[in-house]
């Protein structure tokens, strides 16, 4: 609702429905409230049970343009709709939401059936708890609801429901003991982000020929599978160029089982290969997420750039004089010498007002305009795609269609281009780099920014390619990147600007500062002729390993078990899977408690049975794959395959409680014997290169990291 015309209060502990005793008392019965209420009315819900006993008639009706609001920053704790009554087909049903209606923090109720329906509209639940139902909320018809922050637990059937030709969205949710977390049946398309099933007998189930978009949800313990996908079932579970984001871990059966006939294609998920059931396609994603970026022009007359003697771009020449801009509301902004140069060239432009808003987002359509515009020399790569969602009339067609030809952007296997999807900054960059053709460069450049391990591992080339050719301005503060916060207008035409630069066709500007030069190999200067080099750099770039106070890494040196922990805690990010466990020798104040709870909670690790952990103890090599096996769930419906540790002289010394994971972790790569990749050792203490070792080929099998051809790998 954009305003509200009226408010209604209803208490059922002291209201009265009576019209005698009002108006200076609230409500009994939200039902009574519901039939006085008319357009853009607020009811509000006071602490109680709202049931029949205390008069409501069920199902309750929440119509359009009405908004029932309860207590959203507990999600509804306290404040109970409980019930149901015969609703479409004879089913129980709590509420219908008709319209635009909207319900915000009440939990909804009802053991005998739905708690919640929508057959129609657009309605709004948010910030509610639904628990006790046999199904929590049911999106039915050709509704289109936004479902969002919303609690669901102990529902028999099912958590949320998407059936007939429901759209809509599922955000931010938390999906926990009930029989399937999220059913999308029949010809169900709607989009899924941010949520969270775990506890379920399923997590996620698409049936009959739903399509349904899956981005950055976290399906994980649940007591058989993750996702399950039957009948025709055709999930987005990410795009080469819109990586899904989705993590499916630690469920007791398999995370995901395809029991459809056509592979599956999973583009930027977490997933072990060895939890998929059935046919499934795991494909590198060549662009990073999207998100959202700003807002730009595209009716502009072409002007051929200026000659321009380049500079090296490690020193840029900074402007003469303090710089004056067109635009009202640029003033001292540190990108306006960038957008003044590119309006200069008319690639950019403001609005009627005279402003720039250079703090606006953009979409891929509005990012392929100013790609189209800017980078016009290019010849097409690849041949033209009609896409269903960009009609000869669409703004930005001709634009879209340049860059897609041009290789800067590209579409979806539906055939759609999304013109309105948001983009983040890695995307951006990647884009641009690709669209260049930037030679390769070094990932160890990478090491230049702070926040290098949220760089998503599929663009590491093209963005390391982006950073040596000067693409990257960040502002500001030019060690951090920000790879998946949303763009501005203003961060895009310094982009875009960069990359005119790098093509030799305009000058270097600085008004920021540009990332500093990487150190070429690696940051530690005791590694560079060490056997664990590619290994201990390849962690260093995802920044999960540091040195100490002098820039050393002492790679021959024990690891701790505390510092095990801390880098399966930061490498790995474990989901719990037991309660947390007092230490007697971890205090709260210890520099690593927590990482050992994470640890310790995700089954790396386990204490002893004096309830020590023994933070500083070594770890030895057996122990170090023990670890890995067990807290990734590595084949976890098979044993190992013993036949395999007959390549080992020292098989006889392998400890009996160490055999099988070891066999395990041969079979998967995860074993580097140095210097004879014969002899295991699995008694010697590791060392701090043992260690990276081992945790870079778990990286590689999960497909977060580059395969490296190292001798001394065992191999199957």
């Amino acid at each position: 609702m954009d305003t509200v015309a009226k408010t209604l209060d209803v208490d059922p502990n002291r209201g009265i429905d009576q019209p005698s005793g009002r108006p200076h008392l609230p409500y009994k019965t939200l039902t009574i409230a519901l039939g006085a209420a008319q357009g853009n009315t607020l009811i509000r819900l006071a602490p109680g049970t709202y049931s029949a006993a205390t008069g409501e008639r069920f199902p309750i009706t929440v119509p359009d343009g009405v908004m029932v609001a309860g207590q959203e920053s507990t999600q509804g704790q306290g404040i109970a709709i409980a019930g149901g009554g015969p609703g479409p087909g004879a089913t129980s049903v709590g509420l219908i939401i008709q319209g635009q209606g909207q319900l915000r923090g009440v939990t909804v109720q009802n053991p005998q059936g739905i708690g919640i329906l929508i057959d129609s509209g657009a309605p709004l639940v948010r910030a509610c708890r639904l628990s006790q139902c046999k199904v929590g909320l049911q999106v039915a018809g050709s509704s289109r609801p936004l479902v969002a922050k919303t609690g669901v637990t102990d529902c028999g059937d099912r958590g949320l429901s998407f059936v007939d030709q429901a759209r809509g969205e599922a955000q931010d949710c938390t999906l926990e003991r009930c029989g399937t977390g999220i059913y999308l049946g029949q010809n169900a398309a709607p989009l899924i982000r941010g949520c969270q099933c775990s506890n379920n007998q399923v997590g996620v189930q698409i049936a009959g020929a739903a399509s349904p978009v899956l981005r950055q949800n976290r399906l994980v313990q649940n007591q058989t599978t993750g996702l399950v996908v039957q009948d025709t079932g055709r999930p987005d579970l990410g795009q080469p160029d819109d990586p899904a984001g989705n993590i499916l871990r630690y469920n007791r059966q398999s995370d995901l089982r395809n029991d459809t006939q056509p592979g599956l294609t999973l583009v930027g998920n977490d997933v072990i290969p060895t939890g998929l059931v059935g046919m499934v396609n795991l494909v590198a994603s060549q662009w990073p997420d999207p998100a959202a970026v700003p807002p730009v022009l595209l009716d502009r007359p072409t002007v051929s750039p200026a000659p321009a003697t380049p500079t090296p771009l490690d020193r840029p020449l900074p402007p003469a004089v303090p710089m004056l801009s067109r635009f009202t509301d640029l003033g001292s902004h540190w990108a306006t010498p960038y957008i003044e140069a590119l309006a200069d060239r008319g690639l950019v432009k403001g609005y009627g007002n005279g402003t720039y808003r250079p703090q606006e987002t953009i979409n891929r359509g509005q990012f392929a305009a100013m790609v189209a515009a800017s980078y016009s020399n290019f010849d097409p790569v690849r041949g033209a795609i009609t896409f269903v969602d960009v009609p000869p009339t669409h703004w930005a067609a001709s634009a879209i269609d340049q860059a897609q030809r041009k290789g800067f952007l590209g579409g979806y296997p539906d055939q759609t281009f999304r013109p309105n999807q948001g983009m983040v900054r890695v995307q951006a960059i990647v884009a641009v780099a690709n669209g260049l053709k930037l030679p390769s460069a070094p990932a160890s450049g990478l090491g230049v920014y702070r926040d290098r391990a949220q760089i998503p591992s599929y663009t590491i080339d093209s963005l390391a390619s982006a950073t040596r050719a000067g693409l990257v301005v960040n502002h500001p503060d030019p060690e951090l990147l920000r790879p998946l916060e949303t763009m501005t207008r203003a961060e895009v035409a310094v982009l875009i600007y960069q990359g005119l630069v790098a093509q030799g066709k305009a000058p270097p500007l600085t008004t920021v500062a540009t990332p500093p030069a990487a150190m070429a190999q690696g940051s530690f200067p005791d590694i560079q002729t060490h056997w664990a080099l590619d290994f201990i750099q390849g962690l260093l770039n995802l920044g999960l390993v540091q040195g100490d106070q002098a820039g050393r890494f002492n790679p021959a040196q024990p690891m701790s078990r505390a510092q095990f922990a801390a880098l399966m805690s930061r490498a790995f990010a474990p989901a719990p899977r037991r309660p947390a466990q007092l230490f007697r020798d971890v205090p709260s104040g210890h520099w690593a408690a927590s990482a050992i709870q994470t640890a310790y909670r995700g089954g790396f690790l386990s204490g002893f049975p004096d309830q020590t952990f023994g933070p500083d103890n070594s770890l030895l090599r057996a122990q170090v794959w023990v670890a890995l096996v067990s807290g990734l769930a590595l084949l976890p419906n098979q044993p190992g395959n013993l036949r395999l540790l007959e390549r080992y002289r020292d098989r006889a010394t392998i400890p009996d409680y160490a055999v099988n994971a070891i066999a395990k972790a041969t079979q998967l790569g995860l074993v580097v014997n140095v210097p004879d990749i014969a002899q295991l050792n699995p008694n010697r203490v590791a060392s701090r290169a043992d260690v990276c070792a081992a945790v870079y080929q778990a990286l590689v099998l999960q497909l977060r990291a580059s395969r490296i051809d190292n001798p001394f790998i065992v191999r199957t």
